[in-house]
């Protein structure tokens, strides 16, 4: 929206300069189209009279006149086919200008879809130690069930990209205990999740960070605890992501339970 407001001039709803100048070059070729059109009609038309004029034996001579009615009737379809076929082309090139925004570089059309950068991995067993410090998930699926890897590379615990560009990083953990499978302590419990980028030089940095003080009773039937982070952010090929996480002894193994994941975005200028 400009800063005045939602009024605009004329100038601006037409769209920048270069939009203005594609169309107004479409209209002209448009009407070239036509007129060049129309002169061939006219011609043709009065070639046709002229030569009924001049040769009057030959209008008894029906043969010809239909040889060269249809010789008229062809050059004339040929033409109006490539006419149309000029402005249907011209039309593509030329697809309307909506609002005031600036273009920007869309998705190619000839990039086949196959290749585009997504990934989806789901937890698929906790060999982590049981104490509550930070660690690193290292146990991901990325091949069965819901887990799926395209155009980038999964490692050892770390996803890493192929191409530069802005991706949509995910990640969720549940936590949970059932009173029949372990006693856990009385003291609170830090659940915490950590989406970390990893650079090529081998540093991290946390993008994303969630999670929460528990008390678990015991006397609980279940225990339970759900955190999901999300966010977009740029990425050099080359670089990974990595999760951490506390007490992961509590992780619920459950595929739609545990995942984490990325996906590239259409290029944005930020």
């Amino acid at each position: 929206m400009s800063p005045g407001g939602y009024l605009r001039g004329a100038a601006a709803l037409e769209g920048p300069p270069e939009i203005v100048a594609r169309s107004q070059t479409y209209q002209k070729s448009v009407y070239i189209a036509v007129t060049f059109l129309a002169l061939l009609q006219l011609g043709c038309t009065l070639g046709l009279f002229l030569y009924v004029k001049m040769e009057p034996r030959c209008i008894c001579e029906k043969e010809c006149d239909k040889e060269r009615l249809k010789s008229c009737e062809v050059m004339k379809e040929t033409i109006t086919a490539t006419v149309k076929k000029e402005i249907q082309a011209q039309s593509a090139r030329n697809e309307p200008y909506v609002g005031n925004a600036p273009e920007v570089s869309s998705h190619p059309r000839n990039l086949n879809h196959q290749t585009w950068p997504v990934a989806h991995l789901t937890y698929v067993n906790s060999t982590e130690t049981s104490n509550q410090g930070i660690e690193q998930l290292f146990s991901w699926n990325d091949k069965e069930g819901w887990a799926h890897l395209q155009n980038m590379i999964y490692r050892n615990g770390t996803l890493t990209v192929l191409q530069d560009g802005y991706y949509f990083i995910y990640a969720n953990i549940c936590f949970r205990r059932h009173k029949a499978a372990l006693k856990i302590s009385q003291n609170p419990l830090q659940l915490m999740l950590y989406v970390n980028k990893l650079y090529k030089n081998g540093k991290q940095k946390t993008l994303l960070k969630g999670g929460k003080t528990e008390i678990w009773s015991n006397d609980s039937l279940y225990n339970f605890y759900s955190v999901y982070k999300g966010g977009v952010f740029k990425l050099v090929a080359g670089e990974g992501i990595l999760i951490k996480a506390s007490n992961t002894a509590l992780i619920d193994l459950s595929q739609e339970a545990t995942y984490f994941g990325a996906f590239k975005i259409l290029d944005i200028y930020l």
